[in-house]
Parts: C-alpha cells; sequence; structure tokens
C-alpha cells in the first residue's frame, strides 16, 4: 500500500507483540511436506539437512527435531554474547553459519545435551492460533529481530527505533517513545495489556500507566463493541502478562520460556476475537502479530546485514538478530500470502508514519536510516485490493499455570522496583486500577 492509501483504506493499526521465539520454531513446519508444504516459504524443508546440523561440546552434529508444546526446564540464552555464539560468524567466509544454537545453550548451563531444546520444533497442532493465522493471512518469512541481543533492547528498538543499551538490564532509560510520536501528532492510542505493560520499565512512562491511555486487556472486547468511531483508537498495543513480572493479573502468557506456547495461545485468540467481533472496525484495520526477538530458539537464516550505531558509542551491532514469526492479518492482508519482504519491528513505526505522519515525513532519523540500508515498511505486506474477509477460528489453547521455576532475572528486578515506585508515587490510582499490586507491596 502507498501511503496515499493508507490514509484512505486504514483507520485503525493494531500491534500484538508476543515473545522470544524464532520463525523456524513457530513457523518453519509450513514448509515441511509433513506439515503446509508450502514452497512459497523459507521454513523448514528436511530436518536432515545438512545445513541445520548444530555441534554440541563433544563435537556431535545435532539436527532440529519435532517437538510437543510444553514448558521448558528453563530460559534460554539470548544476551548479546549468547546470539553471537548462536550465529557463529566466519570472518574467512564472511558468512554466518547459523549452528552455534547448541553450543550456547550448552554453555550456558555447563552440560552437554543430546535433545537441546533450542533445536525444537512446533508444528500446527501445538499452534490453535497461530496456525489458523498463518493460513487466513500473510506470513512475513524475512522479519527479522532489529538487533542480535535479548529483550530490552529489542523493546526500545521496536517502540522507540532506538536502543542506547546492549543487553537487558533492569530498568530501560528513558528516551522519545511510539506513545511521544503519537500524542505530538494528536493520534488516538491505546494500549491494553494483560499484566502490568512493559514500559512501566521506563521511569518517565510509569505514570502514564494510569491514564486512559492504558487499559486492562479485560476491557478490549466491550470497547471494541462499543466506543464511538470518534473514540475509538488509531493505534492499538496489545500486550501479554509478562513471565517475568513477580505480579500477574492471569496465568503469564507472553510465550517467553520456560512457557509453553499454550497460554500465549489462548491470549491471541481471545484478542482476536474481539478485535474481529465488530465487522465495521475490523474491515478498517491492520494487525500485526509480532515478536520481540527470537528468545534463543533456532532459526538456520542469517541475519540481514543491518548496521545499528548509537550515538553513545556504547552499542554498535553490524546485523540484525534472527527471524521472528510475524503474521499480518486484517482485510488488506491476501489470505495465506507470503511477503520476503526484508523486515524488522521498525517496519511497524514506518508504517505508523507513512498512515499518520504528514506526506513525506519519516518516523526518525535512527529508523531512516535503516530504511535506507534496505528495511521496508510493513506498508510492502499491504495490498488495497486483498479483500480478505475471512474470519478464522482459532481454537486457542490453554491459559494453564506458569511453571514453578521462576527466572531471577534482570527485568524481574526491574519489574519488581517499578512496581514498588509506581505505588509509592501513586498510590491511590495505582491500587484502584491495578489492586493485584497490593499483595505484592504488603508482602
Amino acid at each position: 500500500m502507498t501511503p496515499d492509501q493508507l490514509k484512505q483504506n486504514v483507520d485503525t493499526i493494531i500491534v500484538l507483540m508476543m515473545e522470544n521465539r524464532s520463525f523456524d520454531h513457530v513457523l518453519g513446519y509450513l514448509r515441511h511436506p509433513s506439515g503446509g508444504n508450502r514452497g512459497d516459504i523459507v521454513g523448514i524443508d528436511d530436518l536432515m539437512k545438512d545445513d541445520y546440523v548444530n555441534k554440541n561440546t563433544d563435537g556431535e552434529g545435532i539436527r532440529p527435531f519435532w517437538r510437543t508444546d510444553a514448558p521448558s526446564s528453563s530460559d534460554l540464552p539470548h544476551s548479546a554474547a549468547a546470539v553471537r555464539e548462536q550465529l557463529n560468524y566466519v570472518a574467512a567466509a564472511q558468512v554466518y553459519l547459523m549452528n552455534g544454537f547448541v553450543r550456547a545453550y550448552e554453555d550456558e548451563f555447563h552440560s552437554i545435551v543430546r535433545d537441546p531444546p533450542v533445536l525444537g520444533l512446533l508444528q500446527a497442532k501445538d499452534l490453535p492460533s497461530t496456525a489458523p493465522l498463518a493460513n487466513t493471512y500473510t506470513v512475513c518469512d524475512n522479519w527479522f529481530a532489529c538487533v542480535p541481543t535479548s529483550t530490552a533492547p529489542n523493546r526500545l528498538m521496536s517502540m522507540c527505533g532506538a536502543t542506547p543499551i546492549a543487553d537487558t538490564g533492569t530498568l530501560l532509560p528513558d528516551q522519545p517513545t511510539i506513545y511521544d510520536w503519537l500524542s505530538a501528532h494528536g493520534i488516538r492510542w491505546r494500549v491494553y495489556a494483560a499484566g502490568l505493560p512493559f514500559f512501566a520499565l521506563m521511569p518517565k512512562i510509569a505514570p502514564l500507566l494510569l491514564t486512559s491511555h492504558f487499559r486492562r486487556f479485560s476491557q478490549l472486547a466491550d470497547d471494541v463493541k462499543n466506543e464511538a468511531a470518534e473514540d475509538w483508537p488509531q493505534v492499538i498495543f496489545i500486550e501479554p502478562d509478562y513471565y517475568d513480572c513477580p505480579v500477574h493479573f492471569r496465568p503469564p502468557c507472553d510465550n517467553h520460556a520456560p512457557l509453553a506456547m499454550a497460554p500465549g495461545e489462548a491470549f491471541v485468540a481471545e484478542a482476536y476475537r474481539a478485535l474481529t467481533a465488530h465487522a465495521g472496525k475490523w474491515s478498517r484495520s491492520v494487525c500485526v502479530f509480532t515478536y520481540d526477538e527470537h528468545g534463543g530458539f533456532f532459526d538456520h537464516v542469517p541475519p540481514l546485514a543491518i548496521k545499528y550505531r548509537h550515538p553513545n558509542g556504547a552499542v554498535a551491532f553490524d546485523t540484525t538478530g534472527p527471524r521472528i514469526p510475524v503474521i499480518v492479518g486484517g482485510p488488506y492482508a491476501p489470505a495465506r500470502g507470503v511477503s520476503h519482504a526484508k523486515l524488522d519491528n521498525t517496519s511497524i513505526l514506518q508504517l505508523i508514519a507513512e498512515r499518520f505522519g504528514s506526506p513525506g515525513e519519516i518516523y526518525s532519523s535512527e529508523v531512516q536510516g535503516r530504511r535506507e540500508q534496505g528495511i521496508e515498511s510493513a506498508a510492502t505486506v499491504l495490498d488495497v485490493s486483498a479483500a480478505n474477509t475471512t474470519v478464522c477460528n482459532l481454537g486457542g489453547g490453554t491459559a494453564a499455570a506458569a511453571p514453578s521455576t521462576v527466572n531471577n532475572s534482570d527485568l524481574r528486578k526491574g519489574f519488581a522496583g517499578a512496581i514498588q515506585s509506581i505505588v509509592h508515587d501513586h498510590q491511590t490510582e495505582a491500587m484502584a486500577k491495578y489492586p493485584e499490586l497490593r499483595d505484592y507491596v504488603k508482602g
């Protein structure tokens, strides 16, 4: 779609961003003869392919394998250092072999394994929401994590277009966000969060959590059905309940290992049913189902050669991260389509600027820099004549309890500190909006 077509046909852009899965892990099955047998998608065509072999510490070659969806025993390595090992760049040949996933896993846990979870691949039966969406809308098989590192930098890239940090710490640094851009342009926006929103970790955003810009996910269905068109947001962000947060409003459902996919599949189904319940609103919507980064799971496609340099000098990357599973849905997403365009989550920022900015306006110089290196707008996925009016029936998953193992991660510490700060500074409003915080703070 061109910017003019976007302005004429699209009223609402919706972004549902999950956590930490790779393309091959979730959607690679689509190409395999036992899966979708879709030759148009760059996925897993043969488990015995030598290119997929990862050697363990003993030098034994391990191949990807089909696994049944279930909780993992732990999180998987996906720090900047771990991702470098996973990509396995060979300078002499100037290629990324994409075969260091097992070694990175073994280095993290100091053990040798024969069936490492990093190489486990899911199939359609494990994906009662994602599989029907992939068959109904457009799969993007060349969509990558923005940078080859962990959650926080990739979420900053996704929601700000820049990151001054190279790896995940506790709190997010204050910086301009997409929320600032939308507010400055007079665009109606809203976040529907199933738990505490991720940007509670950014101190300057925390007070906004108590405003009407942030609503509980449980309000989405009613708002879709009953809110007047002039009040309905033009940009919507939908967030799961994060596994790393110590306070949950529902069973965590962000797909972050060690969680199984099932709770996330149930969450996606609930969001999709709510969004499609009002035919008029859905008919003028674009919905991007995306992930922030690959989370340590295997993908066989090398990253894109997109350089990123932050002015602080502390952050420098020469490529994107590995591929992530992204589906673009809505009436302008070609049915059972595939896009091979070079994309990452800053492609969504480009899309938003094209639809809601002035003619020719860019989102930011940083995002424009990525565009000049080949990262395209998500608008390239859309077709004004697609007329994809199908609303698919999602089976959902089981909103099961989280594994008993709890990551003592920096993000968990960050959420804990953010909760204490929000309650300390805005006790009455915070307790009224998020009563679940009361017991945690008292404890």
